[in-house]
């Protein structure tokens, strides 16, 4: 009942209309100016990166009369948005071009972490019976090469083969390989080189007694659980330019590159760490040292005549961004890489 008053109406205890707002506010207040908690101002940032990396990419897709392309944004580990354009699916594979590097970079890695290779093994050494197959290259110095030597392009061999009819697999590429000279004495300066890859995967053959592909996508790829194929066209560069990847598939991959992926071991991991040339040039990709980390990136870019290519970042606050496209713009890349660092920095 309510309490009586002197006068005799009862007293009524008055109602607290301005409570829930009231408690809305204060908890406004609790999670911060812009009215979100932690986790979801971390989204929404998230979200402003990726229509970042979109929008950036759109520009540079139409400054570059690019019609067709894909774009994965991922942050730490983690796919936070994929774009397709010009009819292809985000998650449709690609042709990445040099990006196929990488993946036999890091193949070579896990055969030097097993103990079955080392940086410093001589190609005379690991392709003895290879030699003895093909026979000997037609410049003496190629034997002298190194394991390390190839991953870091500073074998001394030429960029491409001696040209020639045209090669349908690694071996008919590798014949060609050994029949062009070294364009300077192994162990000098950096020369991009796509013999040098080349050769990498016929040393991952040579090792294991299996088919490269075979090999390299159980070693490299499955862990990271990203899909990949040589396309069939390609073969016979498969180790140097050959794979077919979806932008968020490389996206994937190139998380082997960090420190808990499980995939790189002590050895290659150190071997990695401790590289500070300039250009630095590691397992597959270029790396730059920051305060925070590495950052890691490459370009592919295809033949005139195909009309593709890619470009991948990894960058040292936990974002990555891949990029696939169809078109001649071979000249491109760098403008593309400032575009995509820029989309990530700023925001």
């Amino acid at each position: 009942m309510a309490r009586q008053s002197t006068s005799g109406w009862p007293v009524r205890r008055p109602r607290l209309r301005g409570l829930p707002c009231l408690t809305a506010l204060l908890a406004a207040f609790a999670l911060g100016a812009s009215g979100l908690n932690a986790p979801a101002r971390a989204q929404a940032g998230t979200g402003k990166v990726a229509q970042a990396l979109d929008a950036t990419f759109r520009e540079w897709m139409r400054q570059h009369d690019v019609d067709t392309g894909s774009l994965a944004a991922m942050k730490d580990g983690v796919i936070v948005k994929s774009f397709g354009y010009g009819g292809l699916r985000p998650g449709q594979p690609a042709r990445v071009a040099s990006l196929s590097k990488a993946i036999t970079a890091v193949c070579i890695a896990r055969l030097v972490d097993d103990g079955r290779l080392s940086f410093t093994t001589p190609l005379a050494t690991v392709l003895a019976n290879t030699f003895r197959r093909f026979g000997n290259p037609v410049d003496p110095r190629f034997k002298t090469v190194t394991i390390e030597q190839l991953l870091m392009h500073r074998a001394g061999f030429a960029r491409e083969p001696r040209p020639g009819p045209r090669a349908h697999d690694i071996a008919g590429m590798y014949y060609k390989a050994l029949a062009t000279p070294l364009a300077s004495d192994p162990g000098r300066e950096m020369s991009y080189s796509n013999i040098g890859y080349l050769t990498l995967g016929v040393v991952v053959e040579a090792v294991t007694g299996s088919d490269y592909e075979r090999y390299c996508r159980g070693a490299a790829l499955a862990p990271m659980k990203a899909a990949a194929s040589i396309d069939p066209q390609l073969r016979d560069r498969a180790p140097n330019g050959g794979w077919r990847v979806s932008a968020a598939d490389y996206a994937k991959f190139l998380q082997v590159f960090e420190p808990d992926a499980g995939v790189l071991g002590p050895v290659s991991r150190k071997w990695l760490e401790s590289r500070n040339e300039r250009p630095a040039y590691g397992l597959g990709i270029y790396l730059r040292r920051t305060a925070n980390g590495f950052v890691f990136s490459h370009a592919g870019k295809s033949n005139a005549d195909e009309g593709s290519g890619s470009y991948a970042l990894k960058f040292d606050n936990g974002w990555t961004a891949v990029v696939t496209f169809e078109g001649d713009v071979r000249r491109a890349g760098g403008d593309l890489h400032r575009r995509l660092e820029a989309a990530v920095s700023r925001i």
